[in-house]
């Protein structure tokens, strides 16, 4: 899942606590793509909490995420509308509209971006290449200019990372980081620490496809050259086994943000 663009809060130290995986050179997602269910998720956003300074005092909201597959590449497409409600009265409104294609042995990622903050509007673009053999890739940005950054060592593009995270779950890993380029922001791959939970099953779930297992994983995003222990934004998801994120909390230390599923549909597969 990409994260949502936008803010750049201080937020609260991670703990790492837990066993660290350490990634090889070529790494890439194991068996988790093969249980992946291609799907369309509805999304409602509310206010969490708000600390006293935060200034935030209502946030609503909405969500759609499709992820969909081909026969070479996942696909993504993702819209989201926030309102931000302040003390002294006036509102915030940000639209997004996210756009992604990556193929399936993550080497290649292409992606768009367009966002909408109250009356200013901007749109990013570019292509992305990371090879599993030398280890190395770059992004190039063509809009809003050009401009090529490298990509770090063991870089993953957000489905495989998704399935990477499934694969580290199910053999019962509690720590998994690695760098991740999304093309949300104009920046490199950033470091994604992500803890992992146990492994649960919802008593009642809403959905046939939330029926099987889950875990619920807490992600802290590091910026590129990061030296703090404070990451610029966390979040929380319950991530099934078939690649579905149920509930999710989006954490800006000032301020939390909740996002229920109220619906999924099925996407049928390709025929290949």
């Amino acid at each position: 899942m990409s994260k949502l663009a936008g803010h750049e809060p201080n937020l609260q130290k991670l703990l790492c606590l837990f066993l660290l995986i350490i990634l090889p050179e070529g790494v890439s997602a194991g068996t988790a793509s093969e249980n992946f269910q291609p799907h369309r998720a509805f999304y409602e956003m509310t206010m969490g909490s708000s600390r006293m300074n935060s200034g935030i005092i209502g946030v609503d909201g909405k969500m759609i995420f499709e992820w969909k597959s081909t026969c070479d590449a996942w696909v993504v497409e993702q819209r989201y509308v926030m309102r931000y409600q302040r003390e002294q009265g006036n509102e915030t409104r940000t639209d997004t509209e996210f756009s992604a294609w990556e193929n399936k042995n993550g080497e290649r990622y292409k992606f768009y971006v367009k966002n909408k903050f109250s009356d200013t509007k901007s749109k990013i673009e570019g292509v992305a290449n990371y090879s599993l053999k030398t280890g190395s890739g770059a992004v190039l940005f063509q809009s809003p200019k050009e401009i090529k950054y490298e990509l770090p060592g063991n870089t993953m593009f957000p489905s495989n990372h998704t399935f990477l995270l499934l694969d580290a779950a199910k053999a019962q890993k509690k720590l998994l980081v690695v760098p991740v380029f999304d093309g949300s922001e104009i920046q490199s791959a950033i470091s994604v620490s992500a803890v992992i939970g146990k492994q649960k099953v919802l008593e009642k779930p809403q959905h046939a496809l939330l029926s099987g297992n889950y875990w619920p994983i807490r992600m802290a995003f590091f910026s590129p050259g990061h030296r703090s222990l404070r990451p610029t934004h966390e979040m929380t998801i319950n991530l099934h086994e078939n690649g579905i994120a149920g509930d999710l909390v989006l954490d800006y230390a000032d301020f939390t943000v909740n996002m229920k599923l109220v619906k999924v549909e099925k996407i049928a597969r390709p025929y290949c």
